[in-house]
Order: C-alpha cells, then sequence, then structure tokens
C-alpha cells in the first residue's frame, strides 16, 4: 500500500498563535497542519469566533473551573 503525501512541502509552526488556524484554512486543500496550543486564553477567543462564524454551540470555559486549560485545548480540538 503507498501512502504517499500528495504534498511535498510542510506549514511550519511559527510561534504562539500564528498556526492556532492553519487546519482550518488549508484543509480544503488537502494540505495537512498543526496547531500551536500552548496559550489556552486564545484558544477560546479562537473556539468563540469560529463557532460564531461556522454557527456551531459554545460555552464558555471559565478559568474557575477545575483543569480548564485541558478542557478549552480539547473543545478548540473537536471543534477543528
Amino acid at each position: 500500500m503507498n501512502n504517499k503525501s500528495l504534498h511535498s512541502f510542510h506549514i511550519p509552526v511559527m510561534g504562539l498563535a500564528y498556526t492556532i488556524d492553519s487546519p482550518i484554512r488549508v484543509a480544503q486543500y488537502g494540505i495537512s497542519s498543526v496547531i500551536s496550543i500552548i496559550d489556552d486564553e486564545i484558544l477560546e477567543k479562537m473556539r468563540a469566533f469560529y463557532s460564531s462564524k461556522f454557527n456551531l454551540d459554545f460555552f464558555s470555559i471559565s478559568t474557575k473551573e477545575e483543569d480548564y486549560r485541558a478542557k478549552r485545548v480539547t473543545a478548540y480540538l473537536n471543534m477543528i
């Protein structure tokens, strides 16, 4: 079985938030990408933005919740 990729380039992780939404922007072209998930505050803002843009349900995850960072990262990745 041949699992060779159709493209021979990659999108580098350029630092905090530069590639936070790369998969959303390039997936339509069949390009693989990675996500910078360092800052949970930015993840939460981006999740709110894309939830609004694509009419998805959004519930804010407060910093007062137990293990809020893990919940924010999980919610963002699930949305993507």
